[in-house]
């Protein structure tokens, strides 16, 4: 839509019988006018007839959808388009500009003339008044014009100096006649012919592709292959010749050819086709991303709208120290991670990025690029990153968080493995996987990738470089001067602190922190799925088989009122489970089709870690080793201890992608917790039901005589959100 204002007045148009009005695109002819609107008929001879108001044709005007040709159809105007150019003559080449500004200052300057009587138009006329013709001329040739092309200075008079008396007149004739688009002759720059023979011109053709090479020679080496072929051919040539002179091929004459100059083999080879020379000295994919059009690119309004993932090698090598994180790992997670015997080892990077606001999402490091990664980055996606500033202490908060509407990710084995894909769907989030090999399509996280390694990367000692030249005479191996959990930290740190409060160009010098809380404010976001669909979709999925203690993992042990009913009734005791490591609180169990969410026996677990949980084993086995069971007062206090003394360690643990899948904890359950026993909250003792000493009693949760309501209410209250059981009810399966 141009900025126009429309006048307050509607104007009424006039068209011609003979004019030729195109709106939108469609040529009609107009066949009448009425006060309030005009008939037309489409030329395309349909004879279709259709009318505008005067309001609409205005309208089309002001859009500049209707363009109008005065007489269009008189034939003395169709025979004058076969005269002249067809084309506009603001649009024509800088040298036919020049020409017919030189051919029309002379027509002036001869009108000019003829006006005062001083010439008439026959040769004898012309010829006498020529100079005072040219002199007159250079008044209106020496007027600047764009065309110009700095041949003509400012400020001096240029008259024209070859004029030819004849021509003249005839030029005179058809300006008057046709007006200025009479002196615009054709153009004929390239019309000369070649002075290289078809014979020369056919081998150089021939010669000259060999540039296109993945060898990238030079033009200089084909110089000299278009010497040495036409060296070669003339001496074929020769033989021939002295065929024909021993009367071997009589009636048969050879000529020999002429070497083109070093600038016509250069010109031959500017001629190439340039897609066609980065693609055979490049490779394809240089060449489509050197000429891939550019259109309007990604149209994004929305906070979450569109979310970029790829995973990134890091280019940085560590030296892990003994210190920090490598304190709370034990020695099969140091070899997980590579880190045994202070090994110098390369990572994997899962970014996410929120296009709209470019505001980091996630970040994973991982030794490979695997499902277990990407997972773990959509779940770091939908969560609040609150805990993580807060262990690291950034300065302003790592609030984004939601659920994405649309995740697009490159075609790596670890996105489009089908778990990833699964995970994501089951949190409502749409998923695609790019073009392969087409980075261009995720610029925004490719983008990101760049001013990690440019900004971030390179400030480190350890860093690598990407080939030798780089590199030169720098010891990455000798400097690597960062362990893991400072890696960690700066990562957060420099996302929170500088990368989110630094000025992007791409979203016109404003920050992704203040872009994010401005779209949030106006259209919000998605908030992140309940807790219990992120254990579907993305906990460790294993089954277990269910005892009349439940279901144990990890030394937890997980019961409900559910679980046990489910138990008495039925013979098959192995059930699915969805293990989710980042709350240890409740486990979810599919019975009879339906999943069910199952609490831990201990209220303890509720919003704690596997990392947690196993550095308290740990930290109680090395404490209390005389100890056959230990409390759950005791696993509380220790876990508080845990995360009050080893926080950040704990947090920057989180930025890795451990292994929690199927395997890993059947070895944990079977190896680890050996000789540890939990004590279980005391419970009431089970009674006979009658006196006949038969059944068992399955008492409800109603308060006992001799006990109190309030100690029934205090009792519920403390089971919390996940419905824990209280050791008070005695709901479990126990003989007499």
């Amino acid at each position: 839509m141009l900025d126009i204002q429309s006048s307050p007045t509607l104007p009424r148009f006039a068209f011609g019988d003979f004019d030729d009005v195109i709106i939108k695109g469609i040529s009609y002819r107009v066949e009448d006018s009425f006060p309030h609107a005009c008939t037309f008929t489409r030329r395309d001879g349909t004879g279709v007839t259709e009318e505008f108001s005067h309001a609409y044709l205005s309208q089309c005007v002001t859009d500049g959808t209707l363009e109008h040709k005065r007489d269009f159809f008189l034939p003395e105007n169709a025979k004058r388009r076969l005269r002249l150019q067809s084309r506009e003559l603001s649009t024509l080449s800088p040298r036919l500009q020049r020409k017919a500004k030189y051919h029309e200052a002379l027509v002036l300057a001869f009108l000019e003339l003829e006006k005062e009587g001083k010439v008439k138009r026959t040769d004898a006329s012309t010829k006498r008044a020529l100079e005072e013709i040219k002199f007159r001329a250079g008044k209106y040739y020496s007027v600047p014009s764009e065309s110009d092309d700095g041949q003509v200075a400012r400020n001096t008079r240029v008259s024209p100096e070859k004029v030819s008396a004849s021509r003249l007149l005839k030029r005179v004739a058809a300006y008057c006649r046709d007006g200025l688009p009479a002196l615009y002759g054709q153009d004929i720059q390239n019309s000369r012919a070649r002075r290289i023979g078809p014979d020369e011109l056919c081998l150089l053709t021939k010669t000259v592709r060999n540039y296109l090479s993945l060898e990238q020679p030079t033009i200089a080496s084909i110089v000299e292959d278009v010497e040495r072929v036409f060296r070669a051919e003339n001496r074929r040539r020769k033989e021939l010749t002295e065929r024909e002179l021993n009367g071997e091929r009589p009636g048969q004459k050879t000529s020999y050819l002429a070497l083109p100059s070093r600038e016509t083999i250069r010109r031959e080879i500017k001629k190439l086709d340039p897609f066609e020379v980065v693609a055979t000295r490049e490779g394809l994919d240089a060449a489509r991303k050197k000429f891939a059009p550019v259109g309007r690119g990604l149209v994004v309004t929305r906070p979450l709208e569109r979310v970029e993932m790829d995973a990134w090698k890091v280019d940085l090598q560590t030296i892990m120290a003994t210190t920090g994180i490598w304190s709370i790992l034990t020695d099969e997670e140091k070899a997980a991670f590579g880190l045994e015997d202070g090994k110098k080892t390369r990572w994997y990077l899962t970014a996410a990025i929120c296009t709209t606001t470019r505001c980091i999402l996630a970040l994973k490091l991982s030794r490979a690029e695997s499902s277990r990664s990407a997972v773990q980055a959509i779940d770091m996606i939908v969560r609040d990153k609150g805990i993580w500033t807060d262990a690291v202490g950034t300065l302003t908060p790592w609030s984004m968080s939601g659920t994405p509407e649309l995740i697009v990710t490159d075609a790596g084995s670890g996105f489009t493995d089908f778990d990833t894909r699964a995970a994501a769907t089951d949190l409502g989030i749409n998923i695609i996987a790019g073009p392969a090999g087409m980075p261009e399509f995720r610029g925004t996280i490719e983008r990101m990738f760049g001013t990690l390694a440019s900004s971030f990367i390179s400030r480190f000692t350890g860093r690598t470089f990407s080939n030798t030249v780089v590199k030169g005479d720098y010891d990455s191996e000798g400097r690597a001067a960062l362990t893991s959990e400072e890696l960690s930290e700066a990562l957060v740190r420099w996302v929170v602190d500088v990368y989110h409060r630094r000025p992007h160009a791409g979203l016109g010098g404003e920050t992704p922190l203040n872009c994010w809380n401005r779209l949030v404010e106006k259209y919000g976001v998605a908030p992140m799925p309940s807790l219990e669909r992120r254990r579907l979709a993305l906990g460790t999925r294993k089954e277990y088989t269910v005892t009349k203690k439940g279901i144990s993992i990890l030394g937890v042990r997980y019961h409900s009122e559910a679980l046990a009913h489910w138990f008495m009734h039925t013979r098959k005791t192995e059930v699915r489970v969805r293990w989710y490591s980042e709350d240890l609180g409740a486990i979810a169990v599919e019975l009879d089709g339906t999943w069910v969410e199952i609490p831990s026996v201990l209220a303890c677990f509720r919003g704690r870690c596997a990392q947690t949980w196993l550095m308290t084993e740990r930290e109680i086995r090395a404490s209390r080793a005389a100890e056959a069971k230990v409390s759950e007062e005791i696993i509380a206090k220790t876990m508080d201890h845990i995360v009050a003394m080893n926080g950040n360690a704990l947090v920057s643990q989180k930025v890795f992608v451990p292994d929690y899948s199927a395997e890993r904890l059947q070895s944990l359950s079977e190896n680890m917790l050996i000789g540890f026993q939990i004590e279980d909250s005391p419970r009431d003792p089970i009674v006979p039901s009658g006196d006949d000493g038969m059944g068992m009693d399955l008492p409800t949760g109603h308060p006992r005589s001799g006990r109190s309501s309030a100690a029934a209410t205090a009792s519920t209250d403390k089971a919390g959100c996940y419905g824990f059981p209280n050791p008070d009810d005695d709901w479990s399966i126990e003989d007499k």
